[in-house]
């Protein structure tokens, strides 16, 4: 990205991979939701990207205020995802998914960093697909896949002294990206430390985080041994 290109985003409200990404989006909804879809894209005014544009999330920012009032929402208002999009620039391949919640858009979450190819044609069509129908009236969160060694390690009893840990399920785990990839968020720490699962590109051992601007690393060996070296760094 240029400094022109960096400088143009203070007066544009999309960057060109947003704005190929939400038409891309809208081709695959439901006729009978585009023009929800539309005006909720038309109500957005303020967007926010990740350091690395791995998260990209919309807001409708009106007097200074977050709010969606007035604005026609999907009939579906839980938290799940709507979209997703697979596509190929400068080279690379990419994958953005588009989060829906409380009845509007949210948020994409792309891997790999994007930033590189922000303003980049794609090279050819893209392949989405509709994760969700946003038609559903159902208000629950959607279950995550969470994987065996972590279904495994709720099972057992909880280990001591972690009460300041708080570990998730299927039905609490949730998603957040970084440079190295997506990630399932199943345990965390005082927002501070965290047990992930990689789901993109997928990875078959769970990592840990030291804190929230560190670097996913590969668990060796048993889970436990990350609760004993915390406790013991802390104790």
């Amino acid at each position: 990205m240029t400094v022109t290109q960096r400088f143009s985003l203070l007066w544009r409200r999309f960057s060109p991979l947003e704005d190929q990404l939400i038409a891309a989006v809208r081709e695959v909804l439901p006729p009978q939701v585009q023009l929800t879809f539309d005006a909720e894209v038309a109500a957005i005014t303020l967007v926010q990207r990740h350091p690395h544009w791995t998260e990209i999330a919309f807001y409708c920012r009106r007097h200074g205020k977050v709010g969606w009032s007035g604005v026609p929402m999907f009939p579906r208002t839980g938290e799940f995802r709507l979209a997703q999009v697979r596509f190929t620039a400068g080279g690379r391949r990419y994958k953005a998914t588009l989060s829906s919640i409380d009845g509007h858009v949210f948020d994409f979450a792309v891997t790999p960093s994007p930033k590189a190819i922000a303003f980049a044609n794609w090279e050819s069509a893209p392949s989405v697909r509709l994760l969700s129908d946003p038609l559903t009236v159902e208000s629950s969160r959607e279950p995550e896949l969470v994987p065996r060694a972590w279904q495994e390690f709720l099972a057992r009893p909880r280990p001591q002294d972690t009460d300041d840990w708080t570990f998730h399920d299927s039905e609490t785990a949730y998603r957040t990206t970084f440079n190295e990839g997506e990630f399932l968020v199943l345990a965390e720490r005082q927002g501070d430390e965290f047990v992930l699962h990689r789901i993109e590109p997928l990875a078959s051992t769970l990592f840990y985080m030291a804190s929230h601007d560190g670097t996913p690393e590969p668990i060796e060996g048993d889970i436990l041994a990350i609760f004993r070296k915390t406790n013991n760094r802390n104790g």
